[in-house]
């Protein structure tokens, strides 16, 4: 009786514990589709979604008459010219106008023609109605610098003929992670965690083969990664671009990196050669960065090395501390995704805009002695970069305007004007900064676009005000030409609307006190 009651027991045990073991399973299952549906909403994939098709549509050929013209080196304008486009292309550039009535015939009178804006530096995440955005801001190119599958599909579906800007898609972020760690950044921020070169050489053949323009270097990749990393991308024609890793200087990558995307990550390389500075030796800093930065300068220069400037965000985030409220009501916002802007990720590693969840916010709790001492650090962050600009200007170095689009609080394709504020404040003139937005991204990134030239794309944008005068008419846009197809203001505004409309249908929060009047 004893054996039998015994088997019984030990048969009732496993059953407990095999039940126990499937809801177990069954909650873990149930666990990572929830935290999986939160980082997808996280990063603006659960925002209603505008229908793109609704805006295809068709080149015809047509002419802009009496326009004046930006010229090839991005100087000056050239007045009452007429520019012919057909198939996508500008065909021809004269000083008589297109009297063919066949053809349609835009009015080019009092009117500016450049180039297409590119914002080098932006993060679509999972947010595609962006597209639209970056296109009613005059924004024809974009680099993409943390991207995933969709953004190949993306790309394709524009060059199929979807609304949107062209797309240069560089890899996910490539670091060096402890196996558990690794795991995590991969599930929750996408990175492609790489420890060795052979590891490295294998995962940049694999993405090359699904198609990315670009490899993109994280800061805490190691040194054995980075150089197959480096070597393997030149090798099969992708460029290397991103940080500059914690574990190297900057004359380590002279010889490997095409470009560095942020104007601080030349800053940061030198606080770390100078011992990390704080709110006490803030001005001996800047010394130093004011006497090392030139030869950096004229190493990238001589190099051929470019740099993305992303400069607009850095000087926001002392004001993110000291007054959010005001910045939120400076910008776009309510074209911002409210997925992106309302929520923060797991392990309070985000990209929150609101208050309570914006990334740059001071804790609650943080003393008066510290907020000064912070606001101290956060100046000279921003007055470091600003140095760092100016040497790279008298050097000649490449410099492409970039935002970190969604990054807070930089919207799409809006940010990228006041970029161009900034950089014009910070010492480059009107002209420089229009090369940084048009026809030096253009050849870095080898778009048949970025000038008014026979032969080359017809990405433009016609504004009823000089940017050459002030950088912040680049603002004025009357007309953007996406790929030989006219889009006029009233249509422009649609799209603005449409975004608007579906961000308004998917929000949690009210954020009427931000909008503009």
């Amino acid at each position: 009786m004893k054996t039998k009651t015994k088997t019984k027991t030990k048969t009732k045990t496993k059953k407990r514990l095999a039940y126990f073991i499937g809801l177990l399973m069954v909650a873990t299952v149930i666990f990572a589709m929830l935290a999986q549906r939160d980082i997808t909403r996280i990063y603006g994939g659960l925002t209603e979604q505008v229908d793109a098709s609704q805006f295809e549509l068709t080149s015809t050929p047509f002419a802009i008459n009496n326009v004046n013209v930006l010229s090839a080196d991005g100087e000056r304008f050239i007045p009452a010219q007429s520019v012919y486009i057909e198939g996508g292309l500008i065909v021809s550039i004269e000083d008589t106008p297109n009297l063919d009535t066949n053809i349609k015939s835009i009015d080019g009178v009092g009117q500016f023609l450049i180039p297409g804006l590119t914002d080098a530096h932006v993060h679509l995440w999972k947010s595609s109605n962006d597209l639209l955005l970056f296109v009613a801001n005059g924004v024809t190119q974009i680099r993409e610098l943390a991207s995933e599958p969709a953004h190949l599909d993306l790309r394709q579906q524009i060059k199929d003929g979807r609304i949107g800007p062209d797309m240069f898609v560089a890899s996910t972020r490539l670091g060096s992670f402890g196996f558990f760690e690794g795991l995590f950044m991969a599930w929750a921020q996408g990175f492609l965690n790489i420890n060795d070169a052979s590891e490295a050489e294998e995962q940049v053949k694999i993405l090359h083969q699904q198609g990315y323009d670009a490899v993109k270097i994280y800061s805490q990749i190691n040194n054995e990664s980075y150089y197959a990393v480096a070597k393997t991308a030149k090798t099969l024609g992708m460029l290397v671009v991103g940080h500059v890793p914690f574990t190297m200087d900057i004359a380590s990558m002279y010889p490997l990196q095409d470009e560095i995307s942020h104007l601080e990550e030349i800053m940061n390389a030198l606080n770390r050669d100078f011992g990390d500075y704080g709110a006490d030796n803030s001005e001996e800093f800047l010394a130093y960065v004011e006497s090392h930065s030139g030869e950096i300068a004229k190493q990238l220069h001589k190099n051929n090395i470019a740099v993305t400037t992303t400069l607009w965000l850095v000087e926001s985030f002392v004001r993110q501390k000291t007054d959010l409220d005001q910045v939120l009501r400076e910008i776009e916002f309510e074209y911002e995704n409210p997925g992106i802007s309302e929520w923060s990720t797991i392990a309070g590693r985000g990209i929150g805009w609101l208050p309570g969840v914006n990334r740059y916010q001071w804790p609650d709790d943080l003393s008066d002695d510290r907020r000064a001492r912070s606001e101290i650090y956060w100046q000279t962050y921003a007055k470091a970069c600003q140095i760092v600009l100016q040497h790279l200007i008298a050097h000649d170095v490449k410099i492409m305007a970039g935002t970190d689009a969604n990054i807070p609080p930089a919207v799409p394709g809006f940010s990228l004007h006041d970029e161009l504020i900034s950089l014009n404040k910070s010492g480059m003139s009107q002209a420089a900064v229009l090369r940084s937005a048009t026809s030096i991204p253009a050849a870095h990134l080898t778009n048949n676009a970025g000038m008014i030239s026979p032969g080359r794309k017809a990405n433009l944008v016609l504004l009823d005000k000089n940017p050459l005068e002030d950088i912040s008419h680049s603002k004025t846009i009357n007309t953007v030409i996406l790929n030989g197809k006219v889009l006029n203001r009233a249509l422009l505004d649609q799209l603005l609307a449409q975004v608007k409309q579906a961000n308004d249908a998917s929000r949690t929060q009210d954020i009427g006190t931000y909008i503009k009047q």
